[in-house]
């Protein structure tokens, strides 16, 4: 259960506040529902969004391709603040973050060790930003369009030191964290062996324990497809709807996602909880990854990260209507690392998608079309039209894995001109605590 929630706070009328945090200096200014401690809001919000492996290159390619250089900005741009944020775990041996480490800085506001799920560098369990909300009080979840017990979502409802427990980490969600909602895929892991859960396309179920009748036993409505995701109401709602829609699509001759009633488009999985997380007064923390702009980068897949980048302009364009009406949201789209090196090249350039005189090794072995050879290009790199210009681009690569280069982000709402220029990645959290809490 959690924790009662405070009496119902007076709301008097608009005003405008000013905290600022000690050393930080942090200045943030808002109008909204006056505060019980005069400090802050009853009912600020925050949502973070990871654009997985989305760098400067990425956000460039897609704004091209599918707006123009001289088009309308891109939704996860068209945010009134622009910046970017440094991404350097606390490994003892890696300089370049994987996607544990990276939300788990947002998660805990310290840097961590890579595959470390919620815990700080010595491997403790530290509180992250959804905890803090929901012991205040307020509604909380996680979105993923892979499995839901993806690192990314599982550093702020979870704490491990190997991002690959799945099974503990959903255990985790249910006995401990217990978010309002939790949508995306992954439903394998909430099923125990030999059960056939509910999608006949997933994987086999590698649970120990039935956890989707424990979800239902601690009150959480449950979906499986678009209809039964359709007739959520909350305040508890669990949806393990198909996920690895790209992956599917690659591998599985015939399979489209628009033929798949299992399969959920992601900004639809926002859109719901926006639904069901915005009915708590006290407001809300929502965390949302989309792991397919990842997967593309390590597959050197620019066709399928041109879909999962379409997919994360929907989203950030659902936030910013919410925003819109819900001026105590904070809105923040970043990421937790760049994927691939990728960078935009002339059509012709030689571009190798290689770092050396050696062809890229495949990061997985059942994508090998789209693993790049010495001196081609492959089609899944280009060319691309530019949109509204006869021009082409083509994109090259310098890794199968991840890079450690400054990430941009974007946001919008209370706090979110602190985000101008360049920051660590915990400043993520530093910022989303002084929205919530005025600390």
């Amino acid at each position: 259960m959690r924790r009662p929630r405070t009496a119902r706070r007076l709301l008097g009328s608009a005003t405008t506040l000013i905290a600022v945090a000690g050393a930080g200096g942090l200045l943030l200014s808002s109008s909204g529902a006056g505060a019980q401690d005069g400090s802050v809001p009853a009912n600020r919000s925050v949502v973070i969004v990871n654009g997985d492996g989305m760098g400067p290159a990425q956000r460039t390619f897609l704004q091209y391709v599918s707006y123009g250089p001289t088009g309308p900005t891109q939704p996860m741009d068209d945010f009134p603040v622009r910046g970017a944020l440094r991404t350097i775990p606390a490994d003892p041996k890696e300089a370049v973050s994987d996607s544990a480490a990276g939300a788990t800085a947002w998660a805990i506001g310290q840097k961590t060790v890579n595959g470390y799920v919620g815990m700080d560098r010595n491997g403790k369990p530290a509180q992250t930003l959804l905890e803090a909300a929901r012991d205040a009080g307020k509604a909380t979840g996680i979105v993923e369009d892979h499995d839901v017990t993806n690192a990314t979502t599982g550093s702020f409802a979870a704490h491990v030191t190997n991002r690959d427990q799945k099974i503990t980490i959903a255990r985790q969600y249910l006995r401990a964290t217990k978010p309002d909602v939790m949508f995306g895929g992954g439903e394998r892991i909430w099923y125990p062996k030999g059960h056939p859960g509910k999608i006949p396309t997933d994987d086999a179920s590698e649970g120990s324990t039935n956890l989707v009748a424990e979800a239902k036993l601690a009150g959480y409505q449950y979906a499986f497809d678009k209809r039964t995701l359709n007739a959520l109401t909350g305040p508890k709602a669990l949806a393990l709807v198909q996920d690895d829609g790209l992956i599917k699509f690659r591998e599985t001759k015939g399979y489209h996602e628009s033929r798949d009633p299992f399969y959920v488009p992601e900004h639809e999985l926002v859109q719901k909880a926006l639904e069901i997380l915005s009915k708590d007064p006290d407001g809300f923390f929502m965390a949302i990854d989309v792991d397919e702009t990842d997967d593309a980068g390590h597959v050197h897949d620019g066709q399928s990260l041109l879909k999962s980048g379409r997919e994360l302009n929907k989203i950030a364009a659902v936030l910013k209507a919410f925003q819109a009406t819900h001026p105590e949201t904070l809105v923040i789209v970043t990421a937790d690392h760049e994927t691939g090196g990728m960078t935009i090249e002339n059509i012709g350039d030689g571009a190798t998608n290689v770092g050396g005189d050696d062809p890229i090794p495949a990061y997985d072995e059942k994508h090998p079309i789209n693993v790049s050879k010495a001196g081609k290009l492959p089609k899944a790199s280009g060319p691309f039209q530019i949109k509204g210009d006869r021009r082409k681009l083509a994109l090259d690569w310098t890794t199968p894995e991840h890079s450690g280069v400054d990430v941009p982000v974007t946001a919008i709402g209370p706090g979110s001109e602190q985000f101008a220029g360049i920051h660590d990645n915990t400043f993520v959290h530093t910022v989303s605590r002084q929205v919530l809490f005025g600390r």
